[in-house]
């Protein structure tokens, strides 16, 4: 049984979210430029230890600027972990600067392919709402709204898929469900009409999403104007129609879906998971897995056991900063069709359903439990993507001599080649009485009673999990 006190160090992806002073330089290569804009650019960049490609994002400090607005955009994306949102490395700051370190989604902007095919078909279209509905319902859930969802603010993963991951947190906020917010954020075209009365809730961003699936099956958009005044004195109105020419041929589940996310009171609008319900999203989005793939990753899970927290800690690391797209895209299609309700996360129920049918009611229901409790590292009642990812992938695969190795050198900073307590503390824990705890650890797995861990003690500890 896990020891009390080793219990209490809560992990999460935030833990391993560093904020830097200084030269990003040092940590990282700096490449060509992706994109760039008035106060901010983005430059794709190769983390040096681990030589995996990602983009930074510099936003120019300026002087009436309030560095709190940038702070909770950092807070908010190290609490997220969802397959359809764009995943946080680092935070940097200097003097001019402010300096994000992101995933690299260089497939592209849904907005260019908007431009480039004029309008989807309605499986296509059904396959990006059902990942952009997901992701504001887990965002909604955990009482954050973007407030500024638009095509320009959706990637696309890889050139070579259609995954999307919604970017730009930089108006979103934590929102109180007893309380209207006020202050008009948004762009026309998509802003909400309670946004410009300045009292709305989260539902602002269902209007978006709605806005979003009218432009991808007929390529313009519902509330249209010479100018911003007149795009928005519409959007205020509130009245659309589908013209006969693009909409006769477009289903009528999928105009009843739109009307449903327009309607013009947000308390009668559907909320993000009625809209995964609508039988538009559910009967157009039904994928075939590979029943290979499905069944070893249902065993790997079923043989995952890291008890330890140290264990825990350093699989975290690896699934976030050093498996690549592609290892961690394989097992998003798994993750999809376990995630029956598409809210972005395992629930009980849905991971039982997964193992009913080879295990039987009894040991599915036994094998669920476990399950919880050994990959719900977070505590969070639910299991995430990216702890799916850490059980359900080839542990030989995950745990080569590269991969430990960056991760021993994460918890070793000042590059000693072991690693004390204060050092894993640093990493592990945000309250001072856990360094207890951490001592605890570091004595599970220091062989030679030195108070430190090595390299060779490391390596021995994550090679238990291969047993």
């Amino acid at each position: 049984m896990v020891d009390s006190k080793k219990d209490d160090i809560k992990l999460s992806k935030g833990n391993f979210v560093n904020y830097n002073k200084g030269n990003i330089e040092k940590d990282y290569e700096l490449k060509e430029t992706l994109g760039s804009g008035a106060f901010a650019k983005v430059v794709k960049v190769i983390h040096k230890k681990s030589g995996q490609a990602r983009a930074l994002k510099i936003i120019k400090k300026q002087k009436d600027q309030d560095p709190a607005r940038m702070y909770l955009e950092v807070e908010i994306l190290k609490k997220l972990v969802h397959p359809n949102i764009m995943q946080i490395f680092e935070f940097f700051e200097d003097k001019k600067n402010f300096q994000i370190i992101t995933e690299l989604c260089d497939g592209g902007e849904l907005f260019d392919m908007i431009v480039e095919k004029g309008n989807f078909n309605e499986d296509e279209a059904s396959w990006v709402m059902k990942q952009l509905v997901s992701a504001v319902n887990y965002i909604h859930t955990n009482n954050i709204c973007h407030r500024d969802i638009k095509p320009e603010n959706i990637l696309l993963d890889t050139k070579k898929d259609n995954v999307i991951k919604i970017i730009d947190w930089g108006t979103a906020r934590f929102f109180d469900k007893n309380k209207k917010m006020n202050k008009i954020s948004g762009t026309p075209y998509y802003i909400a009409p309670e946004v410009l009365f300045e009292k709305y809730d989260e539902k602002c961003d269902i209007w978006s999403c709605g806005i979003i699936m009218y432009i991808l099956l007929c390529g313009y958009p519902p509330f249209n104007g010479e100018n911003d005044s007149e795009i928005l004195a519409k959007i205020k109105l509130g009245k659309f129609t589908f013209p006969d020419e693009e909409w006769e041929h477009v289903s009528d589940s999928a105009k009843d879906l739109i009307k449903k996310m327009l309607t013009f009171k947000p308390e009668e609008r559907f909320s993000a998971g009625a809209c995964l319900d609508h039988p538009w999203i559910k009967d157009n989005t039904k994928r075939k897995i590979n029943p290979t793939l499905g069944k070893k990753c249902l065993n790997n899970m079923k043989k995952f056991h890291a008890g330890r927290k140290l264990q825990q800690a350093a699989l975290t690391y690896i699934v976030n900063y050093l498996m690549t797209k592609e290892e961690k895209n394989e097992m998003l299609e798994m993750f999809q069709s376990l995630d029956k309700n598409g809210d972005g996360v395992l629930s009980k129920e849905e991971i039982y359903e997964g193992y009913r049918e080879s295990l039987g009611d009894v040991e599915a229901k036994k094998e669920v439990e476990r399950i919880m409790a050994e990959v719900d590292i977070d505590n969070s009642g639910t299991i995430d993507y990216n702890e799916f990812v850490m059980a359900a992938t080839n542990r030989q695969k995950m745990l080569n001599k590269e991969k430990l190795e960056a991760t021993f050198n994460m918890f070793d900073k000042d590059g000693s080649g072991t690693t004390s307590a204060d050092e894993i503390k640093a990493v592990l824990c945000s309250r001072n009485e856990n360094k207890k705890a951490v001592e605890d650890l570091i004595k599970e797995v220091d062989q030679n009673g030195d108070g430190e861990i090595s390299l060779s003690e490391f390596k021995e500890m994550m090679k238990k999990l291969l047993q």
